[in-house]
């Protein structure tokens, strides 16, 4: 019963830290429904059988219990049973569908090259009257195709491409477990790596920071690059610290595959290419051979569709990166960085002292970003997520460096420091809503079901934050109207009536002053019409519309919030013939 008592409140425990690190979770099993957004319950259960473990043990073999617990707590169980919890929460707050611009582009693509071919005809585009005809059936995410009258996804290939080899082998819902897995594999991979350049305990302490820092919490639930782009440049890194052409060598696939991935990361290559060059040639050939096939794939996809190997969907290299852009963009990232993970983060430059390789890719990634357009969310730190691993190496050792001397407080003082840290990160996450219990991205793949249902299937629906949504879960083709030209709304209208495809227009409310204001001159721009389908998602500001363009009046539905949606992964629709 002593013990019995000691493994509750130790699973309370943990109950309460997951709670606390993920904002709460929902699981169903069968018709069991369990979830979990308060962490009041679970910390008077770890109270309640603590204390009765204490009365029932007494002070000494509660000692003798605690000196058997710290053997038992390796840095390698601590560092795996922080990765499984990071992958527990991915999975448990995982959007698993696509829902905006690049979620849609990553998820799309993935299918695009199960079907084996990356470009999709739009053939319509050379029959409509209206000019600029192929943007506007372009939906984010997605760029036209050199001279063709064709669109394909501007991200980058590797990450479809790990969904594509996962929905192969366990189906569509199989896809979305990438990214979380890749979180997981950033946090175990950062530990290897702190222990590698420093020790066990800044290894574990440079984990901990990674798993509670709230751009990391915030970027590993979406399906999005970054968080798998840090965790293969994290592997790379790891590979190059090792000592044999063996590890270079996998050091090099690991960069070929964060290329693919993000492959405007690729000096980051060249960076450690160098570095290896200095310390040892022979591993910076092996590095060198490994590497090259993401790069030669990445040219080679882009003078398929883009028309040159330096030339990306989202435009040339000169129109993204800009010197500029460095005063405004480093104020912004450091502002956030402080904000986010407070001041004492600043003294991750201390890796440039234990591990000058780890500071050199620090120094590239805020280098390359810096050139980038600045944002105006917190999140855009998400850019920098490859340097996360240097930046908490760095971070403590510092803190173990000024603090590790003292022979009798020094180390818990260490460990306690750590642990602040990351409850602030914790603290962040939680003030910043970044695990909500809303509909989330979810909705998209709601709205688009919605859609499917109440329209025919060769309706051409005009959109614009939805237009790609719609294609994947509702079958449907869409028209960007924010790219329509203002004179053509009333014409496009009748032209589309005329040749058999039905129009409507799907609407966010926030998305309709900026509507009226381009169509200010049509007859339809006012959109003065009863809405066929009025949607508004649980617990999310906001209402969307869809319109009859064909209808001035009629029956609205308003079906209610979905809470919680079956299937939670939707599948897609079979896409509109455009």
């Amino acid at each position: 019963m002593r013990r019995a008592l000691g493994v509750i409140a130790l699973l309370a425990a943990i109950w309460t830290l997951l709670v606390s690190l993920s904002g709460g979770f929902a699981l169903s099993l069968g018709g069991l429904r369990i979830s979990s957004s308060d962490i009041t319950r679970p910390l008077i259960v770890t109270l309640v059988a603590a204390i009765a473990y204490l009365a029932t043990s007494g002070l000494a073999r509660a000692r003798a219990d605690a000196a058997r617990v710290r053997r038992a707590l390796t840095s390698h169980r601590l560092a795996a049973a922080l990765s499984v919890a990071v992958l527990s929460v991915g999975i448990a707050n995982n959007s698993w569908g696509a829902g905006g611009s690049d979620s849609y582009s990553y998820v799309s693509q993935m299918d695009l090259w199960l079907a084996g071919n990356l470009k999709v005809p739009v053939t319509m585009a050379g029959q409509v009257p209206w000019p600029n005809a192929l943007a506007t059936f372009t939906p984010f995410g997605y760029s036209a195709v050199a001279n063709e009258s064709s669109i394909t996804p501007i991200t980058g290939a590797g990450l479809p491409l790990l969904m594509a080899a996962f929905k192969t082998i366990g189906g569509h819902a199989a896809a979305f477990l990438v990214v979380p897995i890749t979180g997981a594999l950033l946090v175990w991979t950062t530990f290897l790596i702190g222990r590698r350049a420093a020790s066990d305990l800044i290894g574990i302490s440079a984990a901990w920071l990674v798993a509670t820092s709230p751009t990391f919490l915030m970027m590993f639930k979406s399906q999005m690059s970054d968080v798998p782009a840090a965790a293969f440049w994290a592997l790379a890194a790891y590979g190059m610290l090792g000592t044999s052409l063996r590890s270079a060598a996998l050091a090099g696939l690991a960069a070929s595959a964060a290329i693919l991935i993000r492959p405007n990361l690729v000096p980051l290559a060249a960076v450690i290419a160098a570095w290896a060059c200095v310390t040892t040639r022979g591993r910076a050939a092996a590095f060198a051979i490994a590497v090259l096939p993401g790069a030669l794939a990445v040219a080679a996809i882009n003078r398929s569709l883009f028309g040159s190997p330096l030339t990306s969907g989202y435009g040339e290299l000169t129109s993204l990166f800009s010197i500029g852009h460095v005063p405004s963009t480093l104020a912004s990232y450091t502002g956030w960085l402080i904000e986010t993970q407070t001041p004492i983060v600043l003294l991750g430059v201390f890796v440039f002292r234990i591990a000058p390789l780890l500071g050199l890719m620090l120094l590239a990634v805020w280098a390359l970003y810096a050139a980038y357009p600045s944002f105006d969310y917190w999140w855009s730190l998400r850019f920098l997520l490859p340097a996360w691993p240097a930046i908490f190496v760095g971070t403590s050792a510092a803190v173990a460096w000024l603090l590790d001397r003292q022979p009798r407080w020094g180390r818990a003082a260490t460990i306690g420091c750590v642990l602040v840290l990351g409850v602030y990160g914790l603290t962040v996450t939680a003030q910043r809503h970044v695990f909500t219990r809303d509909e989330g991205e979810r909705r998209y793949a709601t709205i688009a079901q919605l859609v499917e249902a109440n329209t025919e299937p060769d309706a051409m629906i005009m959109a614009s934050i939805h237009a790609g949504s719609l294609r994947y879960y509702a079958g449907r083709a869409t028209l960007r109207f924010d790219l329509l030209h203002e004179d053509w709304l009333d014409r496009a209208a009748s032209w589309l009536d005329a040749h058999g495809r039905h129009p409507y227009v799907l609407i966010e409310d926030w998305e309709i002053p900026a509507f009226r204001r381009r169509f200010v001159q049509s007859r339809l721009g006012d959109l003065r019409l009863a809405p066929a389908l009025v949607y508004e998602a649980y617990r999310i500001p906001g209402t969307v519309y869809l319109f009859d363009l064909l209808r001035a009046d009629g029956p609205t539905i308003e079906p209610p919030p979905i809470r919680d949606p079956r299937p939670r992964c939707p599948l897609p629709a079979e896409p509109p013939q455009l």
